[in-house]
């Protein structure tokens, strides 16, 4: 995500967290982390937690190398392997309150209820708490409609160049 969006993205969450600057004491998943930006930007400002997921090898070396050298700690916690097949799921006992999904721009163009998508949204349910939020960033052509996955719904989009990011609420 460029740093731009990314900087559009915190702003905002702040705004709609009450939080300005800053989140709450919330738990965040960061779906395909990379190098975990997102996720490591959640908890600079803030978040109690954030579990990154990540498949690929190389992401994860550099996920890793990113979170030692912003000494993330505990708090961050990695779970390898590829989210399209697994059911994501917070340590412990807790919901996800925040979920950011950056997959890669091809499996975001099915805005269908069978889309890659669509599905993560439907499988999220069971980990998320009911006032939960789940960002996706995809490109700025794509469009989801307003309709509801599992009981999400389309609650903002906002575009930056040939990037976009859409906020689904609970």
């Amino acid at each position: 995500m460029p740093d731009a969006l990314r900087e559009t993205l915190f702003n905002i969450l702040g705004s709609v967290l009450a939080a300005p600057g800053e989140l709450p004491s919330i738990h965040v998943a960061d779906l395909f982390a990379g190098g975990g930006s997102v996720g490591l930007e959640a908890l600079s400002r803030g978040a109690a937690t954030c579990t990154f997921f990540e498949k690929d090898r190389t992401a994860l070396s550099v996920l890793r190398a990113n979170m030692d050298k912003l000494k993330a700690g505990p708090n961050a916690i990695i779970v390898p392997g590829d989210v399209w097949r697994s059911h994501p799921r917070a340590p412990g006992d807790a919901l996800f309150d925040l979920v950011f999904l950056d997959p890669p721009y091809a499996d975001s163009r099915d805005v269908s209820p069978a889309g890659h998508v669509p599905r993560i949204l439907e499988r999220l349910a069971a980990a998320t708490s009911p006032s939960s939020m789940a960002v996706l960033h995809h490109e700025g052509v794509i469009t989801y409609p307003a309709q509801h996955w599992a009981g999400w719904r389309v609650a903002d989009r906002r575009t930056l160049g040939s990037h976009a990011i859409t906020f689904f609420s609970r």
